[in-house]
């Protein structure tokens, strides 16, 4: 699974579990019946077949259903998880409304699935064997107002989501270069970016390794709800570990790993960015420069997120006004090859964009800019070092 140039298909899946059906609820476990398998081979069909259970929850929201449960030092059942979870008004989704029965049921499992709860009868308690798991209790819980988790809470549970064995199979592993994604700091660093795009009339998915050309094929619903709009969602929006754009005249799109895990970058970091921004100009008076050119080579190639190279772009704007120049485009324009809202987000995301400006395709950067301020410039004119 892990050579060059591996395809891997996923073809009508088993129907996912439905909310009371699971051993995360208070049904009886149903039992798998298996003819003429040997122990061996039922264990290896357990370790091929991974399960769609993930789903577009937060994390905030997961963090503080933990916290809730920890509370009950001798567990709770799922019913009664739901009954804490509403009487304290816990918020789960970004909505900030009353969670259904379905979504409880999800965030549930999710944790039950990371390990972060684990079972005893038809109790669920903290996995308090779990170092990740005592870090997460040991951090506060967002507040309901908060959709973003904390730092630190944020690379615990992306250690719980990169030791499941399911959330490697069906995405992580395939940006690998040849091993497991077998820890955070290991993804980060060794990564490869992967394409994903829509083929045919049938709406399968297929994601590939841009440096291996290993493949994986999503060709069911189940299959496509629980990598495309689970698992990347998580990896993208909640745990930092990727980011992702869409090229140009492409239907499809690139995530590839981040070397950060902060949402807001170092001044060290930005000013980075900015020198190497100021390396690519050309000898002319003024260059032009391709924003989403920019995020390929700075994103993508860099290892870092997109939000960065448009720090450094407001940090050029900010330090040196006059001398940096926006070309800005028209949504319109810029999403004129988007299907859906869903897609027209997407494509946007290789745009810059200032707080209620418009969006930026390009912009134009003076000869004489340099990558510190241009106040310090003229301070160190007037005040030449001794």
């Amino acid at each position: 699974m892990g050579s060059t140039h591996d395809t891997v298909t996923i073809r009508n899946p088993a129907k996912p579990r439905q909310p009371g059906t699971d051993r995360t609820d208070d049904a009886p476990t149903r039992k798998m019946v298996m003819t003429s398998t040997s122990p061996a081979t039922a264990d290896h069909a357990a370790r091929t077949q991974p399960d769609y259970w993930m789903r577009a929850v937060s994390f905030a929201g997961l963090h503080r259903m933990l916290k809730a449960v920890a509370s009950a030092p001798d567990g709770l059942r799922a019913n009664e998880i739901n009954d804490l979870v509403l009487e304290r008004k816990i918020v789960l989704t970004q909505r900030d409304s009353v969670p259904a029965p379905t979504t409880l049921y999800h965030y549930r499992n999710t944790l039950c699935h990371l390990k972060a709860l684990v079972r005893d009868g038809r109790r669920l308690l903290v996995n308090a064997d779990d170092p990740d798991v005592l870090d997460l209790l040991r951090e506060p819980a967002p507040p309901n107002t908060s959709r973003s988790l904390g730092d630190i809470a944020r690379e615990r549970f992306a250690a719980l989501v990169l030791r499941n064995r399911d959330c490697r199979a069906l995405f992580f592993d395939l940006f690998m270069p040849s091993s497991h994604a077998d820890s955070v700091a290991g993804f980060r660093r060794t990564g490869n970016p992967v394409r994903w795009h829509r083929g045919g009339s049938d709406g399968a998915v297929t994601l590939r390794n841009r440096i291996t050309g290993r493949e994986q094929v999503l060709e069911s619903p189940t299959s496509v709800a629980a990598v495309l709009y689970g698992l990347r969602y998580w990896a993208r929006d909640e745990l930092m570990l990727i980011d992702e754009y869409s090229p140009r005249a492409d239907n499809g799109a690139i995530m590839f790993p981040v070397a950060q895990s902060e949402p807001e970058a170092s001044d060290r970091t930005v000013r980075e960015i900015v020198a190497f921004i100021l390396s690519l100009r050309t000898p002319d008076e003024w260059t032009l420069f391709s924003v989403p050119d920019l995020v390929a080579q700075v994103g993508e190639a860099r290892r870092q997120p997109i939000g960065v190279l448009f720090d450094a772009i407001t940090w050029l704007l900010r330090n040196w006004p006059g001398y940096t120049v926006l070309v800005p485009t028209s949504r319109s324009l810029a999403t004129i090859t988007a299907i859906s809202p869903q897609r027209e987000n997407l494509e946007l995301r290789r745009y810059y964009k200032a707080d209620h400006g418009p969006y930026v395709s390009h912009f134009r950067v003076h000869r004489s800019v340099q990558p510190i301020p241009k106040e310090a410039m003229n301070e160190c004119a007037i005040y030449p070092h001794n």
